[in-house]
């Protein structure tokens, strides 16, 4: 079983992306400002919104929840 999950994310330019994250990742880049989304479609760079941050956790949240069971 990983410990990584890929997240569904949409770049600013509207092109969808898919990032992958370990919950230790995602936090540790998360505390650390380096988390930065980049979209290889149209080169840009972008930070998390308050609701990337929020859904990502949550999916998390999900996972480990579903691994318990």
């Amino acid at each position: 079983m990983s410990d990584r999950i890929d997240f569904e994310i949409v770049c600013p330019n509207d092109h969808n992306q898919t990032v992958t994250f370990s919950r230790e990742e995602f936090e540790e880049t998360l505390k650390t400002g380096t988390l930065v989304f980049h979209c290889n479609t149209c080169d840009t760079d972008w930070p998390p919104s308050h609701e990337d941050i929020a859904k990502i956790r949550k999916q998390f949240s999900k996972d480990s929840s579903e691994g318990a069971s």
